[in-house]
């Protein structure tokens, strides 16, 4: 049942004045975070994006119900239990696929190959949403990125890991990653953390401190973190801890600075409440939440001052210490600073692009492009993604399609414009060919400013080892 309007509205007033981290959820916002902490969900295992008002599937995970059930990359999906969903939201359209495992779902089908459409029934399974968003590697550097901190991001971790092969030096990119299970953070952080290293304390009513325990897997190769102003929480506990303990170098922009301890409280209609019960503390003593004033959420949330510098951080003496292995000097009381700040204010796009970007117009480009060529010709002419990078043509074609959508043409665009569309359009239509870790690979060697950098922090000994030296 579920809670009168007057008690909830309350809730949320008195919830207002707190923390800005203690806030309300609907029952709707409990079962997301369920499913984000858990990384798990009951479905068929489809991915997707939306083509003209119509559901385009881009691929299929791997033994899920609709993988096995052969899938196709581009067919269309027309209906769901019979329904059109022809137009309908991509939320609502995500709610009809998923539901209780083992429960059945049918689905209509358009397929260019076929002449009448295919109505095929799938059986709901759990899927894992796997919080490693893309791992490659570049030469003997390994990447992994990760995109959220669910439950079995350890393991997951540490398999991308071993799939990479014989690497010299890992770069771990939690930009945009704003968080999730503390148990996660603390499961990847000891793998390259030594036996007894703190990796995160807590300041509340009760204070605790959690070692590393050592168990056998232990990464001891040079390490590149990048993080940007959306990485909060459990990854910078994560970077945190790699810079007090001096074991890697963080590059990138000052972290979000979200260190408070979550109390999860369930209500009974299913809704919930987070209150804060404690703040986090890296292993040096700093303390990673940024300044907030109680009841100025609002203040708190649009507050962009601290993007606007390299040394967003002031240097408060009484926010200074040295991490613990080689006394190098760090500042608490907001967030982590990198050691080194990347600046892209030289890099910025077009207003123009940057809404073409967020209007997914080089998904449709590719969609369209894949309806008009093979995917298995083209992954026989370019069986690797490196093969597909350097040697891989956009035709006029492609820009013909891709400037249909934008409305525009090519010559509207700077060059550093024109150089986006181009990293883009390639990571796109790889993307639907390789899978998701195809759509970063071209995109951080073809654009990635941060990810350039990293690299050649990690392939230079030299300059690896003098940032991680003290100045004084």
């Amino acid at each position: 049942m579920p809670l009168e309007p007057l008690v909830e509205e309350a809730i949320k007033a008195t919830l207002k004045e707190l923390d800005p981290h203690s806030t309300y959820l609907s029952p709707e916002q409990m079962a997301d975070l369920r499913i984000r902490l858990r990384g798990e969900y009951a479905g068929v295992g489809i991915r997707y994006n939306m083509h003209n008002d119509t559901m385009v599937v881009r691929g299929t995970l791997e033994n899920s119900p609709a993988g096995r059930a052969k899938i196709q990359l581009n067919d269309r999906i027309t209906a769901i239990d019979g329904k059109s969903i022809i137009g309908v939201p991509t939320d609502s359209i995500a709610t009809l696929l998923r539901g209780e495992a083992d429960t059945k779902v049918s689905i209509d089908i358009v397929r260019r190959s076929e002449d009448k459409p295919l109505k095929i029934t799938l059986s709901r399974e759990f899927i894992t949403s796997s919080a490693i968003s893309a791992a490659f590697r570049v030469g003997d550097v390994g990447y992994i990125s990760i995109s959220k901190f669910s439950k079995p991001v350890g393991s997951e971790f540490l398999q991308a890991y071993k799939e990479l092969g014989k690497i010299t030096s890992l770069i771990v990119d939690l930009r945009d990653n704003g968080g999730g299970a503390i148990i996660s953070a603390i499961d990847i952080t000891s793998l390259f953390l030594e036996k007894g290293d703190v990796i995160v304390s807590t300041e509340g009513r009760t204070n605790s401190i959690v070692y590393d325990k050592k168990r056998d897997n232990y990464i001891d190769c040079p390490i590149v973190v990048i993080i940007n102003e959306n990485s909060a929480s459990s990854s910078e506990i994560f970077a945190g801890a790699i810079q007090d303990h001096d074991r890697g170098v963080i590059v990138g922009h000052t972290s979000f600075g979200k260190g408070l301890v979550q109390k999860v409280v369930d209500l009974k209609d299913g809704s919930g409440i987070t209150l804060t019960i404690a703040r986090y503390k890296t292993p040096s003593g700093r303390t990673i939440q940024r300044p907030y004033t109680m009841g100025k959420g609002d203040e708190y949330r649009t507050d962009s001052l601290r993007y606007m510098h390299p040394d967003s951080i002031p240097y408060d003496s009484e926010l200074l210490f040295r991490t613990l292995k080689r006394g190098r000097k760090v500042y608490g009381g907001g967030g982590i600073t990198p050691d080194v700040y990347i600046d892209t204010d030289s890099i910025q796009l077009s207003q123009r692009l940057s809404q073409l970007y967020s209007e997914a117009v080089f998904e449709h480009t590719a969609i369209e492009y894949w309806d008009g060529v093979s995917p298995k010709v083209i992954g026989k002419q370019y069986p690797t993604i490196e093969e597909f990078a350097g040697n891989f043509q956009l035709s006029d074609d492609i820009y013909d399609i891709f400037c249909r959508y934008a409305q525009c043409s090519l010559d509207d665009f700077t060059e550093l414009d024109q150089r986006f569309i181009r990293t883009m359009l390639m990571a796109s239509i790889a993307e639907q060919l390789y899978g998701d870790s195809a759509r970063q690979y071209i995109y951080c060697l073809g654009f990635d400013y941060m990810m350039q950098r990293a690299l050649e922090i990690i392939t230079d000994a030299e300059a690896y080892e003098r940032i991680l030296s003290p100045a004084n």
